[in-house]
């Protein structure tokens, strides 16, 4: 692998970083979906223009951002968007709650119904905070669990049930979660599937609500993302986008995410949801998207084409040690690592890698404690000492 912007290591252990404070300091943190790479320049950049200005009051989401975000789902994802339905707000977990919040009264109101024990469907093992929201917003989580396909030399794949998901739809249903490319699996849904799924949700009144903040680290050349609205064809409107640059230019620190909702009711009770609940994006969160989205992308392909080339050693890599298996991803910089055949319980096996040096993400926390997350954003030499670290580990068992 040639000489890379990403093989150079940035101590963070002094920046307050959640991820390097997690864990003793002889750990290497491989576990929250935050990358080890600096900030483009680009954003960084203009981060230095904006304060220039003396003035760091109340903003709104300026023009210029619009108009790249516009660009952005037009050039990359073919999704013509109008510009009026967009919802701006200061986080994808702030964007999901207020979703959810509204999804009872969204669906209530065409309707007439009310009920006192509304039902949120999920997908897991999938992102905790999916997992968590359907109840702390009142509703009862109904669990669709996502089916596993072997494969051959671990190219296996994790689909949705459909059968399940009809028979788990009853009247009080009022919203599907979706995690799209899905963490912690890393699968990318084809049009038919998120066109099944938008139908069956129209059809039954109930909002879809599409997380799809990993929607531009796609590994492979050859995959597109399809946002769920542009499957959904005429049924776009049952859909909910969340949408955000955090994860793909690295700044998750600096929260904009843009809600897309072209139901003008939906619209309606989603702003004055999060009118009181959440803060105001902040001003140079602005600036960071608008940077981002608008000149971002030579930084980006450069990215990709190093977290690939991360996840191909990594594939082989985890399938080379006994007892843990990996398949390979199609989306995100997030493995999905089996540990079912490692003679260590369950309930033990985050520890066991801890003590080992190497701080994963438990399967636990996100449905399955059959395996175990491990982020791969991070320079190659930081992450073969990860797997390094691992291998002598289970080696020594």
């Amino acid at each position: 692998m040639k000489n890379s912007q990403f093989d150079t290591f940035i101590d963070r252990r002094q920046s307050a970083s959640i991820k390097w404070q997690k864990f003793d300091k002889d750990v290497i943190p491989m576990w929250v979906a935050d990358m080890e790479f600096a900030t483009p320049t680009v954003v960084t950049d203009a981060l230095k223009t904006r304060i220039d200005h003396p003035i760091f009051g109340y903003t709104s989401a300026p023009e210029t951002l619009v108009q790249s975000v516009a660009d952005y789902t037009a050039n990359r994802h073919g999704w013509t968007i109008d510009t009026k339905q967009l919802c701006w707000i200061p986080g994808v977990l702030s964007a999901l709650t207020a979703a959810c919040n509204i999804s009872a009264r969204a669906r209530n109101s065409a309707s007439g119904n009310l009920s006192s024990s509304d039902e949120i469907i999920v997908f897991p093992p999938v992102y905790h905070p999916l997992l968590e929201i359907p109840v702390k917003t009142g509703k009862t989580r109904v669990d669709v669990p996502m089916v596993y396909t072997e494969g051959h030399d671990n190219t296996g794949s994790w689909n949705i049930d459909f059968e399940l998901l009809e028979s788990s739809i009853s009247d009080n249903t009022v919203a599907i979660l979706l995690s799209s490319p899905h963490n912690p699996m890393g699968k990318m849904f084809s049009t038919s599937e998120l066109n099944k799924l938008a139908s069956l949700s129209a059809e039954n009144n109930i909002m879809v609500i599409s997380d799809e903040i990993h929607c531009d680290l796609i590994l492979h050349d050859s995959n597109k993302h399809v946002p769920t609205a542009v499957a959904a064809a005429e049924h776009y409107e049952s859909v909910i986008t969340i949408m955000s640059p955090s994860k793909t230019f690295n700044v998750a620190g600096a929260n904009c995410t843009f809600v897309h909702i072209p139901n003008p009711e939906w619209h309606a009770l989603f702003q004055a949801e999060a009118h009181y609940t959440v803060p105001h994006v902040p001003t140079f969160s602005y600036t960071v998207a608008e940077a981002a989205y608008s000149k971002g992308w030579q930084w980006h392909s450069e990215l990709i084409e190093y977290l690939r080339s991360n996840h191909d050693y990594l594939h082989t890599a985890i399938n080379d040690i006994d007892g843990l298996s990996m398949d390979r991803l199609e989306a995100t910089y997030l493995a999905w690592i089996d540990t079912r055949e490692l003679k260590i319980d369950n309930d033990k096996t985050n520890d066991f890698f801890a003590h080992a040096g190497v701080g994963l993400s438990p399967g636990s926390q996100f449905g399955d404690n059959n395996f175990q997350r491990l982020n791969f954003a991070c320079s190659r030499q930081q992450l073969e000492e990860g797997v390094k670290r691992m291998r002598v580990a289970i080696a020594n068992l």
